[in-house]
């Protein structure tokens, strides 16, 4: 979304908020608003097309906007491959899926979400989660980063861009070589 659309958006959302407090306080009476744009401003033609000017404006790219969502919406949920054979679109859940199901299988990190977007040509992975052991940072989201990079070309082909981003939310702090022992049986040698 551009800028001005964004400024528009809040001098429009705040203009209709103000009008929707003064005239209810009485502190604006809409006959005399109404007499006034109709003395002042809508008998004078050039101010006439002025506001129709920018009334138009206003509702283009209100449109516009509403165009753009609905297109990035349908557009940013498919990963479509092309070969000779045919077309392919693979959905970015799945690609999320498979990707969570890989880092799960890691002891070292765990809450982990992955948020796949599509970006003209490239694939951004933004990965949360926490991490359970101290470890070397450096090292570990650099090796987390390559694994995903490798699995998305192997899966989508070394033609897409991957943006791999890591946040670590949490670090808890267990010991790496926990003892996991079975618990006993209340009772159990009587």
């Amino acid at each position: 979304m551009g800028f001005l659309t964004i400024l528009i958006y809040i001098v429009l959302s705040f203009s209709i908020g103000t009008l929707l407090v003064i005239v209810p306080t009485g502190i604006l009476n809409i006959k005399d608003a109404a007499n006034y744009l109709d003395q002042n401003t809508l008998a004078n033609f050039s101010s006439s097309a002025t506001l129709i000017l920018i009334g138009l404006i206003i509702i283009l790219l209100a449109l516009r906007y509403i165009q753009k969502m609905v297109l990035s919406t349908r557009q940013n949920k498919n990963i479509s491959l092309e070969s000779k054979e045919g077309k392919v679109n693979i959905t970015v859940v799945a690609v999320e899926d498979m990707l969570k199901k890989m880092l799960e299988e890691r002891d070292e990190v765990s809450h982990i979400k992955v948020k796949v977007s599509l970006k003209k040509k490239i694939i951004s992975v933004q990965i949360k989660g926490y991490l359970n052991y101290e470890v070397n940072l450096v090292d570990f989201t650099k090796e987390i980063q390559e694994k995903v990079k490798e699995k998305l070309e192997i899966l989508l082909g070394e033609d897409k861009k991957v943006e791999v981003n890591l946040q670590i939310r949490k670090i808890t702090m267990s010991d790496k070589k926990e003892n996991r022992e079975e618990p006993e049986v209340p009772f159990r040698h009587y």
